[in-house]
């Protein structure tokens, strides 16, 4: 036995360590590969072997040989998946539906669009129909206004050549009465019914001479009564004003067109 362990124990060992050195080539490759970190180099402990004392197989080249992996290959991103049928039909019922969605949301647009337009022509066809009446309303306003002013005017003119005619008459009437006297005789009894009336008072001196205006209601009834210039002092002023209230009502003129409301009585008792 110990000739034949001592035969074939060289060649055992070569083959076990080239068995180890391929091996480590392996997972040194295969770790460089997998991982960033550089390679790290092993201490391998060989044995020389003689070529005579390997194996027929090994001297003859048929050793195991061991592919090296493809580094492009094993570098590559694997491939992605490809959806299957029902995820495509999903995904396209998906988007169909958004499309849809969408295609409404712009229809609902077009018409909000629509009739906000359709309100702001309908409000713009107000405001000329209201403006177009204000104006029509301004114009015939404008329009009376005129025709009431030309219509005032006419009887303005009118009343005041009336009025001018009745001035004319009265004045005319007037002076016919003046020069038949009948003023005359009744500003005469006008001053005697005053006189009659009056309580002379001690300060009364001759030459007295009083202005009086005097107001009349129709029938002689006396309504108020002013002091004109007059030449006595104050008991004789208020002495005569208050006959004029004691004469009251007045004697009546004896032709009625001598009638005056007011009057301008020069009062001149006798001595």
């Amino acid at each position: 036995m110990t000739g034949f362990a001592r035969e074939h124990l060289r060649p055992l060992m070569g083959s076990a360590g080239l068995h180890l050195l391929l091996i480590a080539l392996i997972g040194s490759a295969a770790l460089r590969w997998t991982t960033a970190q550089p390679p790290v180099q092993l201490a391998i402990e060989g044995v020389v072997v003689d070529a005579r004392d390997l194996p027929k197989s090994v001297r003859s080249g048929k050793a195991l040989r061991v592919p090296r992996p493809d580094p492009v290959k094993e570098a590559r991103p694997p491939p992605a998946p490809v959806p299957d049928k029902e995820a495509r039909e999903s995904a396209e019922q998906e988007k169909a539906r958004k499309d849809a969605v969408a295609a409404e949301r712009r229809k609902q647009d077009q018409i909000e669009a629509q009739q906000k337009k359709r309100a702001a022509d309908e409000a713009h066809r107000k405001a000329e129909a209201e403006q177009k009446k204000a104006a029509g309303e301004q114009a015939r306003q404008q329009k009376d206004a005129q025709a009431k002013a030309a219509q005032d005017a006419k009887a303005k003119a009118a009343l005041e050549a009336d009025l001018k005619r009745r001035l004319a008459a009265e004045e005319e009437e007037g002076a016919a009465v003046a020069q038949s006297g009948v003023k005359d005789e009744y500003r005469a009894l006008l001053v005697q019914a005053i006189e009659r009336n009056w309580i002379r008072p001690p300060s009364a001196r001759a030459g007295l001479a009083c202005t009086l205006y005097v107001n009349q209601a129709t029938g002689g009834t006396v309504i108020d009564v002013k002091l004109g210039p007059c030449n006595g002092d104050e008991a004789v002023r208020e002495s005569i004003v208050n006959a004029v209230y004691r004469a009251s009502p007045l004697p009546a003129p004896g032709d009625p067109r001598a009638f005056e409301r007011r009057l301008e009585i020069v009062f001149k008792p006798t001595e």
